[in-house]
Protein backbone atom coordinates (compact mmCIF):
# COMPACT_ATOMS: atom_id res chain seq x y z
CA UNK A 1 0.00 0.00 0.00
CA UNK A 2 1.05 3.46 -1.05
CA UNK A 3 2.35 4.84 2.68
CA UNK A 4 1.33 8.81 3.71
CA UNK A 5 4.99 9.98 2.90
CA UNK A 6 5.09 8.38 -0.80
CA UNK A 7 1.84 9.91 -1.33
CA UNK A 8 3.05 13.48 -0.13
CA UNK A 9 5.93 12.99 -2.67
CA UNK A 10 3.90 11.69 -5.03
CA UNK A 11 1.99 14.98 -5.03
CA UNK A 12 4.02 17.35 -5.02
CA UNK A 13 5.74 15.58 -8.20
CA UNK A 14 2.09 15.33 -9.86
CA UNK A 15 2.28 19.52 -9.43
CA UNK A 16 5.59 20.24 -10.43
CA UNK A 17 5.39 17.83 -13.72
CA UNK A 18 2.10 18.22 -14.43
CA UNK A 19 -0.01 20.57 -12.46
CA UNK A 20 -2.00 17.92 -11.46
CA UNK A 21 -3.52 17.94 -7.86
CA UNK A 22 -3.91 14.74 -5.87
CA UNK A 23 -6.25 14.12 -2.59
CA UNK A 24 -5.91 10.90 -0.13
CA UNK A 25 -8.82 9.48 -1.96
CA UNK A 26 -6.01 9.02 -4.83
CA UNK A 27 -3.97 6.48 -2.60
CA UNK A 28 -5.91 3.54 -3.80
CA UNK A 29 -6.06 4.35 -7.36
CA UNK A 30 -2.31 4.94 -7.25
CA UNK A 31 -1.80 1.40 -5.19
CA UNK A 32 -3.93 -0.60 -8.36
CA UNK A 33 -1.62 1.11 -10.95
CA UNK A 34 1.81 0.38 -9.61
CA UNK A 35 0.48 -3.44 -9.35
CA UNK A 36 -0.43 -3.34 -12.53
CA UNK A 37 3.20 -2.34 -13.66
CA UNK A 38 5.03 -4.71 -11.85
CA UNK A 39 5.78 -2.37 -8.93
CA UNK A 40 4.41 -4.06 -5.55
CA UNK A 41 6.55 -3.03 -2.59
CA UNK A 42 7.66 0.33 -0.96
CA UNK A 43 11.19 -0.17 -2.34
CA UNK A 44 10.26 0.01 -6.06
CA UNK A 45 8.19 3.10 -5.41
CA UNK A 46 10.78 4.67 -3.55
CA UNK A 47 12.92 4.06 -5.89
CA UNK A 48 10.47 5.50 -8.80
CA UNK A 49 10.10 8.73 -6.85
CA UNK A 50 14.23 9.26 -6.50
CA UNK A 51 14.44 8.71 -9.68
CA UNK A 52 11.94 11.26 -10.74
CA UNK A 53 13.48 13.82 -8.14
CA UNK A 54 16.58 13.87 -9.92
CA UNK A 55 15.35 14.27 -13.32
CA UNK A 56 14.83 11.11 -15.17
CA UNK A 57 13.00 11.72 -17.91
CA UNK A 58 12.21 8.07 -18.47
CA UNK A 59 10.94 7.80 -14.66
CA UNK A 60 9.38 11.20 -15.05
CA UNK A 61 7.31 9.79 -18.01
CA UNK A 62 6.73 6.66 -16.30
CA UNK A 63 5.04 8.15 -13.31
CA UNK A 64 3.03 10.67 -15.49
CA UNK A 65 1.43 7.67 -17.11
CA UNK A 66 0.40 5.92 -13.22
CA UNK A 67 -1.31 9.58 -12.54
CA UNK A 68 -3.43 10.41 -16.22
CA UNK A 69 -6.54 8.59 -16.88
CA UNK A 70 -6.14 7.34 -20.65
CA UNK A 71 -10.32 6.26 -20.56
CA UNK A 72 -11.23 7.40 -24.04
CA UNK A 73 -14.04 6.22 -26.55
CA UNK A 74 -15.06 6.64 -30.39
CA UNK A 75 -17.83 9.72 -30.02
CA UNK A 76 -17.98 10.24 -26.49
CA UNK A 77 -20.71 13.11 -26.91
CA UNK A 78 -21.74 12.48 -30.41
CA UNK A 79 -22.94 15.85 -30.93
CA UNK A 80 -19.76 17.65 -29.99
CA UNK A 81 -18.23 15.90 -33.09
CA UNK A 82 -21.13 17.02 -35.13
CA UNK A 83 -20.93 20.93 -33.88
CA UNK A 84 -17.14 20.92 -34.28
CA UNK A 85 -16.95 19.49 -38.05
CA UNK A 86 -19.71 21.64 -39.07
CA UNK A 87 -17.72 24.90 -37.23
CA UNK A 88 -14.57 23.33 -39.20
CA UNK A 89 -17.14 23.31 -42.63
CA UNK A 90 -17.95 27.01 -41.85
CA UNK A 91 -14.46 28.28 -41.03
CA UNK A 92 -12.67 26.73 -44.19
CA UNK A 93 -15.38 28.32 -46.10
CA UNK A 94 -14.26 31.57 -45.13
CA UNK A 95 -10.88 30.76 -44.78
CA UNK A 96 -10.04 28.65 -47.26
CA UNK A 97 -8.42 26.12 -44.33
CA UNK A 98 -9.83 25.13 -40.62
CA UNK A 99 -7.38 24.11 -37.72
CA UNK A 100 -8.55 21.87 -34.84
CA UNK A 101 -6.61 20.49 -31.84
CA UNK A 102 -7.38 17.72 -29.47
CA UNK A 103 -5.46 18.66 -26.15
CA UNK A 104 -5.95 15.63 -24.72
CA UNK A 105 -5.83 12.96 -27.51
CA UNK A 106 -5.09 9.53 -25.21
CA UNK A 107 -4.94 6.59 -27.01
CA UNK A 108 -6.61 8.28 -30.26
CA UNK A 109 -10.51 7.81 -30.16
CA UNK A 110 -10.75 11.30 -29.71
CA UNK A 111 -9.25 12.64 -32.86
CA UNK A 112 -10.25 9.46 -35.25
CA UNK A 113 -13.70 10.42 -34.52
CA UNK A 114 -13.41 13.98 -35.09
CA UNK A 115 -11.48 12.66 -38.61
CA UNK A 116 -14.17 10.39 -39.76
CA UNK A 117 -16.50 13.82 -38.58
CA UNK A 118 -14.53 16.40 -40.79
CA UNK A 119 -14.54 13.18 -43.70
CA UNK A 120 -18.17 12.98 -43.55
CA UNK A 121 -19.34 16.87 -43.69
CA UNK A 122 -17.10 17.95 -45.56
CA UNK A 123 -17.53 14.77 -48.31
CA UNK A 124 -14.17 14.47 -49.15
CA UNK A 125 -11.49 12.11 -48.10
CA UNK A 126 -9.08 15.28 -47.98
CA UNK A 127 -10.66 17.78 -46.47
CA UNK A 128 -9.08 21.35 -45.93
CA UNK A 129 -8.08 21.03 -42.24
CA UNK A 130 -5.36 20.14 -39.94
CA UNK A 131 -5.76 18.47 -36.78
CA UNK A 132 -3.50 18.25 -34.04
CA UNK A 133 -3.67 15.62 -31.41
CA UNK A 134 -1.47 15.84 -28.42
CA UNK A 135 -1.06 14.46 -25.15
CA UNK A 136 1.05 14.34 -21.97
CA UNK A 137 1.46 10.83 -21.89
CA UNK A 138 3.90 9.30 -24.56
CA UNK A 139 3.11 5.77 -23.92
CA UNK A 140 -0.54 6.51 -25.03
CA UNK A 141 0.63 9.03 -28.31
CA UNK A 142 2.63 5.77 -29.07
CA UNK A 143 -1.19 3.64 -29.23
CA UNK A 144 -2.67 6.96 -30.72
CA UNK A 145 -0.28 6.63 -33.85
CA UNK A 146 -0.45 3.00 -34.28
CA UNK A 147 -4.24 3.48 -34.36
CA UNK A 148 -5.63 -0.32 -33.85
CA UNK A 149 -8.39 -1.27 -31.58
CA UNK A 150 -10.54 -4.29 -30.79
CA UNK A 151 -13.81 -5.45 -30.75
CA UNK A 152 -14.84 -3.65 -27.65
CA UNK A 153 -13.30 -0.33 -28.63
CA UNK A 154 -15.32 -0.28 -31.84
CA UNK A 155 -19.29 -1.54 -30.68
CA UNK A 156 -20.67 1.55 -30.74
CA UNK A 157 -19.30 3.00 -33.74
CA UNK A 158 -22.05 2.89 -36.42
CA UNK A 159 -21.95 0.05 -38.74
CA UNK A 160 -21.25 2.29 -42.02
CA UNK A 161 -18.33 4.61 -40.15
CA UNK A 162 -16.28 0.99 -39.05
CA UNK A 163 -17.10 -0.11 -42.45
CA UNK A 164 -15.65 2.82 -43.88
CA UNK A 165 -12.93 3.66 -41.55
CA UNK A 166 -11.33 0.28 -40.41
CA UNK A 167 -9.72 -2.71 -41.84
CA UNK A 168 -8.75 -5.98 -40.42
CA UNK A 169 -5.09 -5.53 -38.59
CA UNK A 170 -2.53 -8.15 -38.40
CA UNK A 171 -3.56 -9.63 -35.02
CA UNK A 172 -7.05 -11.52 -35.31
CA UNK A 173 -9.89 -9.16 -33.78
CA UNK A 174 -8.15 -6.39 -33.82
CA UNK A 175 -9.12 -3.34 -36.24
CA UNK A 176 -6.74 -0.73 -37.80
CA UNK A 177 -7.88 2.96 -38.74
CA UNK A 178 -7.79 3.70 -42.43
CA UNK A 179 -4.88 5.93 -44.26
CA UNK A 180 -7.26 8.72 -45.03
CA UNK A 181 -7.77 9.24 -41.06
CA UNK A 182 -4.18 8.95 -40.64
CA UNK A 183 -3.24 11.63 -42.95
CA UNK A 184 -5.27 14.28 -41.05
CA UNK A 185 -4.00 13.76 -37.67
CA UNK A 186 -0.48 14.53 -35.96
CA UNK A 187 0.03 13.48 -32.89
CA UNK A 188 2.37 15.48 -30.73
CA UNK A 189 3.33 14.88 -27.15
CA UNK A 190 2.34 17.90 -25.15
CA UNK A 191 2.41 19.12 -21.13
CA UNK A 192 -0.46 21.54 -20.96
CA UNK A 193 0.90 23.21 -18.19
CA UNK A 194 4.54 23.72 -19.87
CA UNK A 195 5.40 26.99 -20.22
CA UNK A 196 5.69 27.28 -24.30
CA UNK A 197 3.46 25.01 -26.54
CA UNK A 198 4.59 24.06 -29.46
CA UNK A 199 1.79 24.88 -31.94
CA UNK A 200 1.63 28.71 -33.42
CA UNK A 201 -1.46 30.27 -34.50
CA UNK A 202 -4.76 29.90 -34.07
CA UNK A 203 -7.30 27.62 -33.78
CA UNK A 204 -11.12 26.89 -35.05
CA UNK A 205 -11.80 24.35 -32.37
CA UNK A 206 -10.25 22.95 -29.22
CA UNK A 207 -11.40 20.26 -27.55
CA UNK A 208 -9.51 20.00 -23.87
CA UNK A 209 -12.32 17.36 -22.71
CA UNK A 210 -11.49 15.50 -19.20
CA UNK A 211 -8.16 17.38 -18.59
CA UNK A 212 -9.45 21.11 -16.54
CA UNK A 213 -11.01 18.55 -13.44
CA UNK A 214 -7.13 16.77 -12.63
CA UNK A 215 -5.23 20.63 -12.40
CA UNK A 216 -4.67 22.26 -9.09
CA UNK A 217 -7.00 26.13 -9.77
CA UNK A 218 -3.93 28.12 -10.48
CA UNK A 219 -2.74 25.35 -13.41
CA UNK A 220 -6.28 25.38 -14.48
CA UNK A 221 -6.83 28.67 -14.88
CA UNK A 222 -3.73 29.43 -16.59
CA UNK A 223 -4.57 26.57 -18.96
CA UNK A 224 -7.76 28.10 -20.13
CA UNK A 225 -5.78 31.52 -20.13
CA UNK A 226 -3.68 30.13 -22.87
CA UNK A 227 -6.81 28.37 -24.61
CA UNK A 228 -8.33 31.34 -24.82
CA UNK A 229 -4.99 33.25 -26.66
CA UNK A 230 -4.83 30.26 -29.54
CA UNK A 231 -8.52 30.34 -29.63
CA UNK A 232 -10.04 32.09 -33.00
CA UNK A 233 -12.45 34.84 -32.04
CA UNK A 234 -15.35 32.97 -33.74
CA UNK A 235 -13.76 29.56 -32.19
CA UNK A 236 -15.13 27.12 -30.52
CA UNK A 237 -13.36 25.55 -27.19
CA UNK A 238 -15.15 22.04 -26.52
CA UNK A 239 -14.88 20.54 -22.67
CA UNK A 240 -16.70 17.69 -21.24
CA UNK A 241 -20.39 19.05 -20.27
CA UNK A 242 -19.62 18.03 -16.99
CA UNK A 243 -16.71 20.95 -16.55
CA UNK A 244 -16.96 24.50 -16.11
CA UNK A 245 -14.66 27.68 -17.00
CA UNK A 246 -15.08 28.69 -13.40
CA UNK A 247 -12.88 31.87 -12.89
CA UNK A 248 -12.07 31.87 -16.34
CA UNK A 249 -15.69 31.90 -17.78
CA UNK A 250 -14.78 35.64 -18.65
CA UNK A 251 -12.23 34.51 -21.30
CA UNK A 252 -14.89 33.46 -23.24
CA UNK A 253 -18.68 33.59 -24.22
CA UNK A 254 -21.28 31.98 -22.92
CA UNK A 255 -21.53 28.76 -24.10
CA UNK A 256 -24.04 25.09 -23.35
CA UNK A 257 -23.42 21.52 -23.31
CA UNK A 258 -19.56 22.00 -22.57
CA UNK A 259 -18.98 24.24 -26.00
CA UNK A 260 -17.92 27.89 -25.39
CA UNK A 261 -17.51 30.52 -27.92
CA UNK A 262 -14.02 32.32 -28.22
CA UNK A 263 -13.87 36.02 -27.55
CA UNK A 264 -12.80 38.69 -30.18
CA UNK A 265 -9.77 39.77 -27.91
CA UNK A 266 -8.33 36.94 -27.91
CA UNK A 267 -5.16 36.67 -29.89
CA UNK A 268 -2.13 34.54 -29.87
CA UNK A 269 1.19 36.26 -27.29
CA UNK A 270 4.06 35.30 -29.38
CA UNK A 271 5.96 34.67 -26.59
CA UNK A 272 4.45 31.29 -25.71
CA UNK A 273 4.83 29.76 -28.91
CA UNK A 274 7.68 28.09 -31.23
CA UNK A 275 6.74 27.79 -34.60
Amino acid sequence: MVTSGQLDRTRRLALRLAGIELFERHREVLDRRLCRVGIRDEAGFDALLDAVDMGDENASRRLIGLLTTNFSGFFRHPRHFELAAEHALWAAHRRGEARLWSAAAATGEEPYSLAMSLIEVFRRDDPPVTLLATDIDEAALLFARRGEYGELSLEALPVGLRARFFEPAATAKRWRTHVDLHRLVTFRALNLTDLEWPPAGLFDVVFCRNVLMYLEAGHRYSVLERLASVLAPDGRLILDPAEHLGKAAHLFGPGTNGVYPGRPRATPRADRFRG
